[in-house]
């Protein structure tokens, strides 16, 4: 364990050591096409607008593009499945980082770092979680089922922690039974804790190992760990399977970490047949960072994280996708953008352009 990580919890850390991280001068910057300040909120995210009026039960999303889409436009059924999805995406990116924290900094300190994470912030959250997003009975039952008084002091000598992870928003099939209201509220409960897991997790590494550990870790698992596993969620789920732009929106559009909600706002434009954008209106890392006035961190943090993620993912559906950044922290103010990512297609005059054989989009080599 570092020096900084010994005897002291995650949050005290974090606070105390705010304005001791130090950012490296040589992190890698990806271009921007179009300078922050230009770019203006617009309208904001309403995937979530209950619109049970639009007479829509889609059996998943394999069809068109939905610029305006609303989660109710599901089935109840694909709506529970969803819940099914996004457990699954828990369980490849928290696993990822709990094993990718246990091979940088061993059994012992894992174990540590995870159970201060859910004493400090799990076991604070989660009660107010399942208030906000589920119904009454259901939300006593997942309380009482999660156990979380014993998340107390230090973590006991020779407990390997035996956390249910899957437990708080496991999906069953009598969920059926609820309102599509009830059920688009659990779904973006679902991804509130998800996301909650993930900062318990990482903030513990950012706090006990600096900030160039978080960010190497975020770096190493997007893209060769994260994304090609949930891709594969995505399809059995969503049946998304096309390889076009509009996929790629279909998929960000019902990604389990960008659902509307107090972390996230974002919006999905096509333009044009070939050309997609999506711009985050809100994100949970530039809120915090700006407040804590420490927009270099955050600026760091994003090349870190994003553009690998949104680059990867890319390629998975097309080697000809491309991706350019209208805009990336810092920012001028909360009036504008947090950020805006321009997808489209390279034709054949392209240098970079990859010949495809078969019907199924493959780098040559």
């Amino acid at each position: 364990m570092s020096e900084q990580g010994k005897g002291s919890h995650a949050g005290v850390n974090l606070l105390s050591l705010i304005d001791s991280f130090e950012v490296d001068p040589n992190f890698r910057k990806f271009p921007v096409q179009e300078p922050p300040a230009k770019i203006l909120k617009g309208r904001l995210d309403d995937r979530q607008e209950i619109r049970t009026d639009r007479g829509l039960d889609l059996p998943d999303y394999g069809g068109a593009f939905r610029e305006d889409l609303r989660f109710t436009d599901f089935s109840k059924e694909l709506l529970v499945d969803m819940l099914r999805m996004n457990a699954e995406y828990r369980q490849v990116w928290i696993g990822a980082w709990l094993a990718e924290v246990e091979n940088v900094f061993g059994r012992d300190e894992l174990l540590d770092m995870e159970w201060a994470a859910w004493r400090d912030g799990m076991a604070v959250k989660l009660a107010g979680i399942f208030e906000e997003f589920m119904p009454p009975a259901l939300a006593e039952a997942r309380l009482a089922a999660a156990d979380l008084g014993r998340f107390v002091g230090e973590r006991p000598a020779g407990d390997d922690n035996g956390i249910d992870y899957d437990g708080p928003f496991a999906p069953d099939d009598s969920l059926v039974e609820l309102s599509k209201e009830e059920l688009v509220g659990i779904l973006l409960g679902s991804h509130e804790y998800m996301l909650q897991c993930n900062q318990g997790i990482s903030m513990q590494v950012l706090a006990r190992h600096g900030l160039n550990a978080m960010t190497d870790i975020a770096w190493t698992l997007w893209s060769d760990k994260v994304l090609p596993n949930v891709k594969h969620v995505k399809e059995k789920y969503m049946k998304i399977t096309g390889h076009e732009v509009a996929d790629f929106m279909k998929d960000l559009q019902i990604d389990a970490t960008a659902l509307p909600g107090k972390a996230f706002d974002v919006i999905f434009d096509m333009p044009d047949k070939d050309v997609g954008i999506m711009t985050f209106n809100r994100c949970v890392a530039a809120e915090m960072w700006e407040m804590l006035g420490r927009e270099d961190v955050l600026e760091q943090g994003c090349h870190a994280t994003c553009p690998a993620s949104f680059i990867g993912m890319a390629k998975l559906y097309n080697p000809n996708m491309k991706l350019d950044i209208l805009a990336i922290p810092p920012r001028v103010d909360t009036e504008h953008v947090c950020c805006s990512w321009k997808l489209s297609m390279r034709d054949e005059s392209d240098p970079e352009y990859v010949q495809i054989q078969g019907s199924t989009p493959k780098n040559e080599d």
